[in-house]
């Protein structure tokens, strides 16, 4: 199977985001079962890892906007495809400067993207029997495949993989033409949204399928009621949407990949070393993560509310926190006051050791205390479960229809421990103290969660694109 994929975040870059993470990985799994990718991104040369590595091979005009591009790649990156043009990605930054207003010309340089990349396909010869694209920058292929390019794409169906629905891109409706969208569709029930062109609308508009990273993200986005009305589009649209659970790297995620312990013994080591790292002792206290980023949602303000009561239970608690975040000084404060019971780990630091730490913090600890997530794919809480590490957050959270939490029915497969509302802070403290009595009182369970958790549930990305595979024979392509 041909793929053409376009994205504008990915390939090898030196500090790669989620997105671009995810599609990387997206790239190798595909790769890995045998289909041909063809992903295309924008050629940065500010973000690339060695970027005089690359080389131009194809120079050529897209028809949307009449525009030349040059095609860039590299022996030594050979499953990724860079789009050039110096007036659109001759910028340092992918959507703009940090914390400042995105480029103002945002939907113009990714309509681009999108229609390079359909005339290199064409001119090439490129025989595809799927077009990915991702987020509301890879939105418009769907439909420049359907006017544009119609006599190369118009039979080829789209698929538009939704990381985050939080994400959009909304422009002036005079610019309507310039971006490759048909007039007509321009209304309520299409891309409108409040007076505006909505790139993320256009995108669903024109897919013939909408992937999103989780099956429970999907059905929050159909339950929950949006702003703006997006709900109602949703749900109208809802025979298109799919959830497919992103997957995570266990080459990587899984620490006890090289030495292939007892999962038991591997813990204890790994306690053992994040002990003398931290320099605390957990004595025999359950050891609480608690990972305060940006995607962790409300779990800052669900562990505020319960410290205190956290903090008399049989329990260490380590919180990982950036000593840029306002919520330092708070936890910094009562780890000094109560060391026995807490320490923190600063994530700003972090950032420069890489995600080392974060493995190696996850497999040390016994419970990671994981409140309403922001990140659709919950991929902290593979994460964790790569480590033996057993999840205690809400059935609401992405991943958590796939999880069995702990019960006396459930004790021989369960890997998690779930809370029905985990913005509730009296659920999550109930389930805190369950946790604490399982492992305190019922070794042998607790043992059992650990091995389902750790090798009962392998969510590896190749079970993901597994599962797009399997879709993609399911309309017959």
């Amino acid at each position: 199977m041909n793929i053409l994929v376009v994205s504008p975040e990915a390939g090898n870059w030196s500090h790669t985001s989620p997105l671009a993470t995810a599609v990387n990985r997206m790239t190798d799994a595909f790769a890995c079962a045998g289909a041909k990718v063809l992903t295309c991104s924008p050629f940065i040369k500010e973000k690339m890892v060695n970027a005089d590595d690359y080389r131009s091979v194809f120079q050529g005009t897209e028809k949307l906007q009449g525009k030349t591009f040059e095609i860039m790649v590299s022996d030594k990156d050979p499953l990724h495809t860079y789009i050039y043009n110096k007036e659109y990605f001759g910028r340092p930054e992918v959507y703009g400067p940090p914390d400042e207003v995105p480029y103002t010309d945002n939907h113009l340089r990714f309509a681009f993207l999108s229609s390079a990349a359909l005339a290199y396909a064409e001119a090439t010869g490129y025989s595809c029997q799927a077009i990915l694209g991702h987020e509301w920058g890879g939105a418009l292929v769907g439909a420049l495949s359907k006017t544009v390019y119609a006599d190369y794409a118009k039979d080829i169906p789209f698929f538009f993989n939704v990381h985050n629905i939080t994400y959009d891109f909304h422009v002036a409706s005079s610019e309507i033409e310039k971006i490759g969208l048909p007039r007509e569709n321009y209304n309520m029930d299409g891309y409108e949204f409040w007076g505006k062109v909505s790139l993320l609308k256009a995108g669903i508009l024109y897919a013939t399928k909408v992937l999103f990273p989780s099956p429970g993200y999907r059905d929050a986005m159909l339950n929950t009621n949006l702003p703006g009305g997006l709900s109602g589009f949703l749900n109208r649209n809802a025979d298109k949407l799919i959830g497919i659970q992103f997957g995570v790297s266990y080459q990587f995620w899984d620490f006890n990949g090289n030495d292939m312990l007892p999962i038991k013994e591997a813990k204890r080591r790994a306690r053992q070393a994040l002990q003398e790292k931290l320099g605390v002792d957990f004595k025999n206290k359950m050891v609480l993560y608690v990972h305060l980023d940006s995607e962790s949602g409300n779990t800052s303000e669900t562990l505020a509310t319960v410290l205190s009561d956290v903090a008399h239970l049989d329990v260490y608690i380590i919180v990982g926190v950036s000593s840029k975040n306002n919520e330092w000084g708070y936890y910094r404060d009562f780890s000094q006051q109560y060391p026995d019971v807490m320490c923190l780990q600063d994530l700003e630091e972090g950032e420069k050791k890489g995600p080392e730490q974060l493995r190696e913090t996850l497999a040390g600890a016994d419970v990671l205390f994981a409140a309403s997530l922001r990140e659709p794919s919950s991929s902290i809480i593979l994460k964790a479960m790569a480590a033996g590490t057993l999840p205690l957050t809400g059935r609401s959270v992405g991943v958590a229809a796939m999880l069995v939490s702990y019960s006396f029915e459930t004790a021989g497969e369960a890997n998690a421990f779930l809370v029905e509302d985990a913005n509730a802070p009296h659920l999550m403290l109930n389930c805190v103290r369950d946790a604490v009595n399982v492992f305190q009182t019922e070794q042998a369970d607790w043992d059992k969660c650990v091995v389902n958790a750790y090798s009962g549930f392998h969510y590896e990305w190749c079970r993901t694109i597994s599962k797009y595979l399997l879709l993609f024979g399911e309309l017959g392509l």
